[in-house]
C-alpha cells in the first residue's frame, strides 16, 4: 500500500507542478510516479532483481526534477 500511497503524491505532485506553469518539472515528476507504481508488482511479489532496476530508473529522475525546478525558478523570479 505505502507504494501505491508515493506514486499518488508524486501525482499530487505533478497536477500541482502543471498548476503552477511548471511543465518540465511535471513531467519529471509523472514519471517518477509510474516508475513507483511499477514497483509495485516486484516489492510484493519479491522479485529483487526487478526492484532493483526499477530503483535504478528513479535515482536520476530526482537530479533531473531538480534541475528542472531550478530552471522553472530562473524563467519566472520574483513568482
Amino acid at each position: 500500500m505505502t507504494v501505491r500511497v508515493g506514486a499518488r503524491r508524486l501525482n499530487d505532485l505533478a497536477a500541482c507542478l502543471s498548476s503552477l506553469g511548471l511543465d518540465a518539472a511535471a513531467a519529471v515528476a509523472t514519471e517518477q510516479a509510474r516508475v513507483v507504481g511499477g514497483l509495485q508488482g516486484p516489492l510484493g511479489s519479491g522479485d529483487d532483481v526487478a526492484l532493483a532496476a526499477g530503483l535504478r530508473r528513479l535515482a536520476p529522475t530526482y537530479e533531473r526534477l531538480r534541475a528542472a525546478l531550478i530552471a522553472g525558478e530562473e524563467a519566472s523570479p520574483g513568482a
